[in-house]
């Protein structure tokens, strides 16, 4: 939206072209930072003169500036949402947000750091820890037939008496299980 419509007057005609921006464009289309103040004051203004009609014209024009503005925000919403996924990934800032629609998007982007750190993280870390798989070294005081250890490789049999490496997750196991004994 160009900058001379920061001073535009709030009028449904108004509200309609923010709407159809918001519809035409996957980005967040430029609105004045005050422009939900001044909508609400626009809104406020209507519903008092349909209150003063009491006729049901006027009460379908506050409807339908609530629908279009109701509207406009989940679009908004959607696309907030939407950039502070893209922006957390890849660290690329997002445009056209107003005062308000910032503070709720670097609350967002925190959320998501914080969600991607705790889980994807943490999933990645496993995933190469697997790869990076510690043996221990025990001796089996049961026989043990083969087995597939957390490493998903196969281990044994094993004897009575003999030594073995296995993944240390399985070890600590057969040790708490008394089946083997750490060296």
């Amino acid at each position: 939206m160009p900058e001379d419509n920061q001073q535009e007057a709030i009028t449904y005609e108004y509200i309609r072209k923010i709407q159809r921006e918001e519809q035409n464009d996957v980005k967040l289309s430029k609105i004045p930072d005050d422009f939900y103040k001044k909508v609400k004051k626009y809104l406020d203004q209507k519903v008092k003169l349909s209150n003063k009609k009491k006729d049901r014209s006027s009460e379908l024009e506050v409807e339908n500036i609530q629908r279009v503005l109701e509207d406009v925000f989940n679009r908004r919403e959607t696309k907030t949402l939407q950039q502070a996924v893209f922006a957390t990934r890849t660290g690329i800032p997002v445009q056209n947000l107003t005062k308000n629609e910032e503070k709720f998007f670097r609350q967002l982007v925190e959320l998501l750091k914080f969600q991607r750190s705790n889980t994807l993280n943490i999933l990645t870390k496993k995933t190469k820890e697997k790869e990076e798989t510690k043996l221990q070294k025990i001796i089996f005081i049961q026989d043990i037939p083969e087995f597939m250890g957390s490493d998903l490789k196969k281990y044994g049999p094993f004897k009575i008496g003999e030594e073995g490496e296995i993944p240390s997750e399985n070890a600590e196991l057969m040790v708490k299980s008394e089946i083997a004994k750490m060296v």
